[in-house]
Formats: structure tokens, sequence, C-alpha cells
């Protein structure tokens, strides 16, 4: 088989690593987590979003650059995340001038970065969201405010809508599956993936 890159999408608690370490399991892929709690400026950032945003933005951007672009062409993996999630994010919290110089640096970094072959985006409800986001039980997580949550899925299915005649993507609403406790339910989503890598 082809060397394959899928990577998982979506606002925050929907799933996108629990989804990673089951499908590369499945699929014999290499994982990619996405770093969260080495970040340095994240407790302060869900305070204070407007102070500590470009801080917490240009942290991940560098971390995923790192990542990406010491991956091999030849690897087969999965990641929890796609680099066009820093624009995302960086569009949410960054002020007009501050996300004018976020995107030029992050124009720059990623001409190199290694794109996916495949790309899922997962939603759900916000209750749904909050509820998982509970469960994980993340001390700076319990600052995130429901309009910044809705935001984020709303902007998620945007990018999503832009990118579904062009790339090869799908999207999941997970609001009523539990593709980590019913086995079912999982087996229907990798029946979906199998179908797009042509497996």
């Amino acid at each position: 088989m082809a060397p394959l890159f899928i990577a998982i999408e979506g606002p925050i608690g929907v799933g996108k690593s629990s989804l990673t370490k089951k499908l590369a399991d499945t699929l014999n892929l290499a994982p990619i987590y996405e770093i969260v709690e080495e970040n340095p400026f994240l407790s302060d950032f869900y305070e204070d979003i407007s102070k500590w945003s470009f801080q917490t933005e240009m942290f991940f951007l560098c971390n995923r650059y790192k990542v990406l672009t010491d991956l091999s062409e030849e690897a087969s993996v999965i990641s929890d995340y796609h680099i066009l999630k820093n624009k995302i994010f960086a569009n949410n919290t960054l002020n007009q001038k501050e996300y004018k110089m976020f995107e030029e640096i992050y124009n720059i970094l990623t001409r190199e970065v290694r794109t996916p072959d495949i790309t899922v985006f997962l939603t759900a409800d916000l209750e749904v969201l909050k509820h998982r986001i509970q469960l994980r039980n993340r001390d700076f997580e319990s600052y995130i405010e429901d309009d910044y949550l809705i935001k984020l899925t709303e902007d998620y299915h945007r990018v999503y809508e832009s990118m579904k005649d062009d790339h090869n993507t799908i999207l999941i609403d997970t609001s009523d599956i539990d593709f980590v406790q019913n086995e079912e339910d999982y087996t229907k989503i990798v029946k979906q993936i199998k179908e797009m890598i042509g497996a």
C-alpha cells in the first residue's frame, strides 16, 4: 500500500485523539498526537484569551511545523490534527494586526509541510462537546466558554465546506454516536474511511 496520511480534525472535545488511537490500531498507521498540556501558555490563554492568544498559537504552529516537516514521505501515519487548525483558532482569538503577522509566518512555514491524503472532520452538538471536555477533566479547559466552542464548530463546518469538493474529506457528526464504547458505531466509521482509501 502507498504511504498514507490521515488527519482527524474538529472542535475541542469532539474525539479526535480517541478516534486517532483506534484507527491507528485498526489500519496499522503510526499515530501522531498533538501536544496540549505541554504548551506553557495554555492555562493563561483560557483565562485571558486576548492577552495570551498570540503566544499560544505560535507555540502550537512551531511544534506542528517541526513534527510534520520531520515526517517522512514514506511513512503511513494518522494525526489528531491538521496544520490548518492553526488558522482556524488564530482567526478566533487574534486581533487583526496579530492575525496578519501570524498568517505571514504560517504561510512561510507550511510551504514544506506534508499535507494529509484524507481529512476526517468530526463535529458534535455543544452539550456533547461540553460533556466530553468535562469527562477528560483538564483544569485549564474549565474556562472554555460556550460561545467559543460554538464559534469553533461553525468555523470547522465552514472549512469543511470549502475543502469538500477539492480534497479527500469526510464530515462525521458524533453527537449521537459513541465510537469509543460502541463497536457498531466505530465499525461504521472504519467502513467509511476504508471506502475513501480504497481498501
